[in-house]
């Protein structure tokens, strides 16, 4: 009897195992950038070469966007305190904004965005997962293909490169930003940080850096 009991809980512990999802870990993306408006090909030139790093624990997630030669821009953000920092590198030099999920969401009464989300019964794997598909239609009739896993769990809350309609996390998927379309996938994931790579959710504006308000960034033409 005792090695029958041992043997179930060796098999629920194993199933435990396999389908427990990742909560803490970094995430790459490579970015192919492409344009069909002749005015935007020098700034596909000057972003080529961009890429995304996700770093992700508990409730907190950092992402980090290098746009190729234009500039760098850091988000963190903690769903649990709502708090919001912005780090952003470039010809404009060093600028950081702080701020909160509620600033972002800006006017309660104006509506969000709404998808019409399909599920597909497809799958394919990416960097070593088993990916599903989902295409979001909005209400101008644009669709976008996600392909998502189950298997990892970030919080999304005031980070723009994920959208809240995708029951999973995006593994590939494309972003078109004014006839600039950014197709993201991921080439690597570690599952686990380090203790030096917990000092990247630190919410303090580092030296260097000149604060600015949202309300700045907005007239600067770069809302988020």
């Amino acid at each position: 009897m005792k090695k029958i009991l041992l043997s179930l809980a060796l098999i629920v512990g194993s199933i435990s195992v396999n389908y427990a999802q990742i909560t803490e870990g970094h995430v790459t993306y490579k970015i192919d950038i492409s344009t069909e408006n002749p005015d935007m090909e020098m700034v596909v030139g000057m972003m080529q070469g961009s890429t995304l790093d996700i770093y992700f624990k508990e409730k907190m997630t950092r992402a980090e966007m290098k746009m190729g030669s234009m500039m760098n821009m850091t988000t963190i953000s903690d769903e649990k305190s709502g708090e919001i920092l912005m780090l952003m590198g470039g010809m404009m030099g060093k600028k950081a904004i702080s701020s909160t999920t509620e600033e972002l969401a800006g006017d309660e009464s104006k509506e969000k965005p709404k998808f019409e989300v399909e599920l597909v019964d497809e799958t394919k794997e990416i960097a070593g997962y088993k990916c599903k598909k989902a295409v979001l239609t909005d209400e101008e009739g644009n669709e976008s293909v996600f392909w998502y896993t189950e298997e990892i769990e970030v919080s999304k809350k005031g980070q723009n490169y994920f959208n809240e309609n995708v029951p999973g996390y995006p593994m590939q998927y494309e972003l078109n930003n004014g006839g600039l379309v950014m197709g993201m996938t991921v080439t690597n994931i570690v599952t686990e940080l380090s203790k030096s790579d917990m000092k990247l959710f630190d919410m303090k504006i580092p030296e260097g850096y000149s604060e600015m308000t949202m309300e700045e960034l907005q007239q600067m033409g770069m809302g988020m």
